[in-house]
């Protein structure tokens, strides 16, 4: 290889080397000076985490003085756990057939299930489903 080449390779991969030292120094400025500021009392409270995703329509209904919302069971071939409580080491108490339509009272944060943690408790049940294996159709209050 050409001594030239082979000394431009050098100072590139070194320059790539350096840049993202500077990048984490001027982050690092920039967080202190943020820290420094004068520190305000600001109210705790507890809120819900924001929605990703806004339907267009809502299905919440009144069912016997309570509002649900209608979701459908995406699981594709075996049928849907209803579970005790919001979590897979809960007591499984029932379970959905697949596409089956469900009625949704509440969300409530539980075990992970692959990258979830909500869990909606049905409204004609007392248990749970992961909210993994359901597509619901209106935005879901907190229990």
């Amino acid at each position: 290889m050409n001594r030239t080449i082979q000394r431009s390779l050098v100072a590139a991969i070194a320059a790539i080397a350096v840049l993202p030292a500077a990048v984490v120094s001027a982050d690092t400025a920039a967080a202190q000076q943020r820290h420094t500021a004068p520190h305000q009392q600001m109210p705790h409270r507890r809120t819900a985490p924001p929605q990703l995703w806004a339907p267009s329509h809502s299905t919440t209904r009144p069912v016997a003085g309570t509002r649900y919302v209608r979701g459908r069971v995406v699981t594709r071939h075996m049928p849907l756990r209803i579970r005790s409580g919001p979590g897979t080491g809960y007591r499984v108490i029932g379970s959905l057939r697949p596409a089956s339509t469900v009625h949704i009272s509440c969300k409530k944060y539980g075990r992970n299930v692959h990258g979830n943690h909500r869990w909606y408790k049905l409204s004609y049940s007392k248990g749970y489903v992961s909210a993994r294996y359901v597509r619901n159709v209106g935005a879901i209050p907190w229990c």
